[in-house]
């Protein structure tokens, strides 16, 4: 993980956890569990997500010399808005396991996954809300805010439907693939980036600045859901996906587009007899990675994956920052590019 993650994760964890620690309903139990805050410390050590996107709002805002205060808010107001979605996420592509342990629905039912994501999603609002308890910020900017952030989270629904909707359609191109993922993944990692760069000298900002962070947002969720997709296909121990998740789950990730649109006929109906049969085996597993191996599907997929990455680099190198913040994003990059988890 980048050296800048644990730079803010303390405080982010105590952040989120102060959200729900006085909450006494039981759905609350549901959020606490998820996040890794239950009662189960060696349980909670080993089942934190990444914290990707808070962190980058409090990377990016450090780097203009931001408010902290309002980042913070806005980086909690993030994570918990990306736990709402990987709740229902969990619910609509029937995943059982989640940071190596089970996911609500399987635990509560699927009723009780829909309203714990749902009370997430409005304590991110609320959180947003508190905003105009911070001093010295005008509403109209306070409003801009908030607008960012519902827009982000409903492109991120946008996106998730596409998602869904492509695992009936037979095949999709490269180009549909990849706004699909600047939509789903995309929206909230560009969005904590800007949101992060704009809490400079509030409410004006640097528009170059916050400009340049957003276009690196937009390439790193590019490769962040490049390279999700290479891990859910090859696996990975540290990710405690099984090898071929994807594949079974006939998921239209990139590299079953990459190989689905292979100029070779033969291939093409191969794949498409795997994904036309009731359930995808794990015999039927080994002869599609067999495939892919084959034409260069990894290959392509992480080549891809590193066009992204130079796009980000180079508007990285261009900027304006300390040198410490510049080392800081691009190791975020590297990170991204090749990570196993």
């Amino acid at each position: 993980m980048p050296k800048f993650f644990k730079r803010y994760n303390e405080e982010i964890n105590k952040a989120l956890k102060d959200e729900i620690n006085d909450r006494l309903n039981p759905i609350y139990e549901t959020h606490k569990y998820y996040m890794g805050f239950d009662n189960n410390q060696e349980q909670a050590e080993n089942s934190v997500g990444k914290r990707l996107r808070p962190s980058l709002v409090m990377l990016s805002s450090d780097a203009v010399d931001g408010n902290h205060e309002v980042a913070l808010l806005i980086a909690t107001a993030l994570e918990y808005v990306h736990n709402f979605s990987l709740i229902h996420d969990d619910l609509e592509d029937r995943d059982k396991i989640r940071h190596h342990k089970p996911t609500i629905w399987t635990i509560w039912g699927e009723s009780a996954a829909i309203i714990s994501g749902n009370g997430m999603l409005k304590i991110a609002d609320n959180i947003m809300g508190r905003l105009a308890d911070v001093n010295n910020i005008e509403p109209s900017f306070i409003l801009k805010l908030q607008i960012e952030m519902a827009s982000s989270y409903l492109k991120m629904m946008e996106g998730q439907y596409f998602d869904i909707a492509y695992e009936s359609v037979s095949t999709i191109t490269t180009s549909e693939y990849l706004n699909m993922i600047e939509l789903k993944t995309g929206a909230l990692i560009q969005s904590a980036m800007y949101l992060g760069s704009i809490t400079k000298n509030l409410p004006f900002g640097n528009p170059s600045v916050s400009g340049h962070m957003k276009s690196i947002g937009h390439e790193l969720g590019r490769v962040y859901q490049i390279r999700d997709d290479i891990l859910g296909i090859w696996g990975t121990k540290a990710t405690g996906k099984p090898v071929g998740a994807d594949l079974i789950r006939k998921k239209k990730s990139l590299p079953i587009i990459h190989a689905l649109n292979n100029p070779s006929r033969e291939i093409q109906t191969k794949i498409r007899r795997f994904f036309s049969t009731e359930i995808i085996d794990r015999d039927d597993v080994e002869n599609i990675l067999n495939i892919m191996d084959s034409i260069g599907t990894y290959q392509y997929c992480q080549s891809l994956a590193q066009v992204h990455w130079n796009k980000a680099n180079e508007i990285i190198s261009e900027m304006d920052l300390k040198i410490d913040f510049i080392n800081d994003l691009k190791e975020l990059g590297e990170f991204l590019l090749t990570r196993k988890l």
